[in-house]
């Protein structure tokens, strides 16, 4: 029998490690399908766009573009349809979403408040929210099932609201594992998911506020900014430093990695928020680059 020298065994770790990374570059579905993004010659390109809200109805795609202290809305072809900035009464909005009335409610993080646009009637009121006598800082916001919810930056919990903007139901971060509070979450039917960031866990809450479920994403993840639940049973974390989207399954096993940093098509530069869209594309909002990035299978 022939003898295997240290040379051949090297050749074949070298094949092992390409045969690997082979099989996990192909594990990956998702295709660069557009870009949402101003047209310079049109109007003024997006500067530090941070949220993303999708009307499925009216087949809309909405950018929260801060820098400019305007909402962008898109049709599904990512063409601008129109921009708002309620006469140049916006403070940098950093999220929104859509009642079924027709109705906006905007994140100002110029003025830390939960503003209400009225397109119908023209009005824009600004609101402040208490809770228990302490001021929130919004943050992330979500419409659901005609619920209002709320991140607060300050407390690190997420709130649901009633209408009169008074807290019903609180969906708070464990102290546990160092946890300093959430930085975004997501609404599935009945269920909230919130990314805690500096333990790197996913929790899954009950409506009733308790907690259903952890996923921990362990060393996988530097820096997680963003998560979008998938209806293929998977979890997707965007991770702001690594300007990748990194896949885990419900159980946090990791599954694969893709993107990365540059200026490039599909490529990221600062990225701040992942979620899906009804048609099931993910969408990315790129902070950095001006832009959304959509990805479909």
């Amino acid at each position: 029998m022939k003898k295997i020298g240290k040379p051949t065994l090297g050749l074949l770790a070298l094949l092992l490690l390409f045969s690997l990374e082979g099989t996990a570059a192909a594990k990956n579905p998702w295709r660069w399908q557009m870009s949402i993004r101003t047209d310079a010659k049109t109007t003024t390109a997006m500067r530090m766009p941070l949220s993303l809200y999708v009307d499925g109805s009216k087949e809309r795609y909405y950018v929260a573009d801060s820098g400019n202290n305007r909402l962008l809305s898109f049709d599904r072809e990512g063409k601008l349809v129109h921009t708002f900035t309620a006469d140049n009464d916006l403070k940098a909005p950093s999220d929104m979403t859509r009642t079924e009335a027709g109705d906006l409610w905007v994140v100002e993080k110029g003025r830390s408040t939960l503003t209400l646009i009225s397109l119908k009637d023209k009005q824009t009121v600004q609101h402040t929210v208490k809770d228990q006598g302490r001021l929130v800082f919004p943050d992330r916001l979500e419409y659901n099932n005609n619920k209002l919810y709320l991140l607060d930056k300050a407390s690190g919990n997420i709130l649901l609201l009633d209408q009169d903007l008074s807290v019903r139901q609180r969906y708070v971060c464990p102290a546990e594992k160092g946890n300093t509070g959430f930085v975004d979450f997501k609404v599935q039917g009945e269920e909230v998911w919130a990314l805690e960031q500096r333990s790197n866990t996913i929790y899954r809450f009950r409506p009733d506020g308790g907690v259903a479920g952890r996923i921990s994403l362990e060393n996988k993840v530097h820096f997680p900014i963003s998560l979008a639940v998938g209806t293929d049973e998977l979890v997707y974390i965007l991770d702001r430093l690594d300007a990748a989207v990194a896949v885990f399954d419900r159980e946090g096993r990791f599954k694969y990695s893709f993107l990365g940093a540059g200026q490039a098509q599909g490529q990221l530069y600062y990225p701040a928020e992942v979620l899906f869209d009804p048609w099931g594309q993910l969408c990315v909002v790129d902070e950095g680059n001006g832009r959304v990035e959509v990805f479909r299978r």
